[in-house]
């Protein structure tokens, strides 16, 4: 077998145990580092293989899928998609309904399986070594037995499957059997004599396998490989996958720091010699100041913009917006120019974002805020209550907020892009609309808390103030929730 030329991928599963993301988002569509897990394995099958042909199976909000096949067919001409209906009767059912369509040997993937930096093309190797063989399932070895409760194991005689294992409570080994399968068209015949499990009342692939290792001629291989193996069943595990996948690149991302200034000569200074050795690049995006704000930033050999905003204060949302979307990092970290925050936190941001779309930092630790640093009750109150209000109506997507107004966060760029059309709150309140944004999408924003020092130039918080801020924010939130609820009408 010198070639695989079709390749099957499951993408039909309702994927119960990652709800609630799983309500709007099918797992496959789950996006690993710009590619969802369905075009990695697509990629994974025509990169390896020289797969001609991939029928992908659909059900669940087939329509995403479908529209996802169409960008992965843009990325990869050469390749053939072609999505089947699945039958809703398990994965071996969904399989054997290929059987008029397939004549020779596949290769077939989960959907919901990521693999990073895999050795696939072992699958070759064990075909060339066993040429009558049945079918061969990929296997890693693992220490973490956990994982192998939740899937299966072999029992090996050499290469050869002697038994599967389904869900072992006490595993035979460090074997980890994998959702990646080598077949030939034996495996209809042998479906189609295999009887349906009493437990679940349908024809499990692991059991039509199993009668395949033990009954078929050729036999049933085990292909070893050795990789990154992600199973996404919850969120928990996608987050894992996310976190590990950037662990590994992330000194190859940039990071870009945007400060937005208005007449902030006092601090500047020592905001930016604070700051700009941490980051590949600062932007300092002035709203027309009439101090020495711009010509203190120059001195300090750093990027300087110019937003226009004649000077208004209540542009801020719309001059943050600037500075983000002429940033070229990867990561775009905001911070206030008054001094109120220190570059000592950084680091505490970096290691979040690697498993977070946005991360925004939090002044609710008394034991983190200085002394004298004029963040009264009442503003932390209403900060407070706003963040919980965030909670309550996004209560499905499990956000945890107790700032709604902390002006020290970073953002993936990629994010922001995907948020941007929807970002139009011009001033300082635009905190509390990213946050929103973020969550609604179905991204990920985590709060950490920060120290908080005493800021130049702030003026004291009055009663009337909170109430204005409360009215303001609390408008932000009700205008994002109704235009949510149409949005799904």
């Amino acid at each position: 077998m010198k070639k695989i030329r079709i390749g099957v991928i499951a993408a039909a599963g309702k994927g119960t145990r990652a709800y609630p993301r799983t309500s709007f988002i099918p797992k496959p569509l789950f996006d690993i580092e710009g590619k969802t897990i369905l075009h990695r394995n697509v990629e994974l099958l025509y990169k390896t293989f020289g797969v001609e042909k991939v029928y992908i199976l659909v059900g669940h909000l087939k329509e995403q899928v479908i529209a996802e096949i169409e960008h992965i067919r843009l990325a990869l001409p050469k390749v053939r998609i072609e999505p089947k209906h699945w039958t809703e009767k398990g994965l071996a059912s969904d399989v054997a309904s290929l059987s008029d369509e397939i004549t020779e040997p596949f290769l077939t993937i989960l959907g919901d399986e990521f693999y990073y930096k895999t050795d696939h093309e072992n699958f070759l190797k064990t075909a060339k070594l066993y040429p009558k063989l049945a079918a061969s399932i990929g296997i890693v070895k693992t220490s973490l037995l956990s994982r192998i409760r939740k899937n299966y194991s072999v029992e090996l005689g050499g290469d050869r499957i002697l038994n599967l294992v389904e869900k072992p409570e006490d595993p035979p080994n460090e074997l980890l059997g994998l959702g990646s399968y080598l077949f030939t068209p034996l495996f209809f015949e042998f479906f189609r004599n295999t009887p349906p499990s009493q437990k679940s009342g349908v024809i499990e692939i692991t059991d039509v396998i199993d009668k395949m290792a033990k009954e078929a001629a050729g036999g049933v291989y085990a292909t070893k490989l050795s990789c990154e193996y992600f199973n996404i069943n919850s969120m928990q595990d996608y987050h894992h996958a996310v976190y590990e996948v950037r662990n590994d690149l992330f000194s190859k991302f940039k990071t870009s720091l945007v400060i937005p200034t208005l007449n902030n000569e006092r601090s500047i200074t020592d905001v930016i010699v604070d700051f700009k050795d941490k980051f590949h690049e600062v932007i300092v995006i002035d709203n027309e100041s009439t101090d020495a704000t711009v010509s203190l930033s120059k001195k300090e050999k750093v990027k300087v913009l110019t937003f226009s905003g004649e000077g208004d204060p209540e542009r801020l949302g719309e001059q943050v917006r600037k500075g983000i979307e002429q940033a070229s990092g990867d990561i775009i970290v905001v911070v206030s120019p008054d001094g109120s925050f220190r570059s000592k936190d950084f680091p505490k941001l970096m290691e979040y974002m690697k498993d977070s779309d946005m991360v925004i930092g939090t002044r609710t630790t008394r034991q983190m805020i200085e002394q004298g640093s004029n963040l009264s009750p009442l503003y932390r109150l209403v900060n407070l209550l706003m963040g919980k209000m965030v909670e309550l109506f996004w209560w499905g997507q499990e956000p945890r907020f107790t700032d709604a107004d902390c002006h020290f966060f970073a953002i993936w760029k990629e994010s922001y892009s995907q948020i941007k059309p929807q970002l139009n709150v011009s001033n300082r309140k635009f905190i509390v609309e990213l946050m929103i944004e973020i969550v609604r999408s179905h991204m990920r924003c985590i709060e950490i808390p920060v120290s908080y020092f005493k800021p130049v130039n702030v003026g004291n918080y009055r009663l009337r103030d909170m109430i204005k801020d409360a009215w303001g924010i609390f408008g932000i939130i009700i205008k994002k929730k109704l235009s949510l609820e149409e949005e799904q009408e």
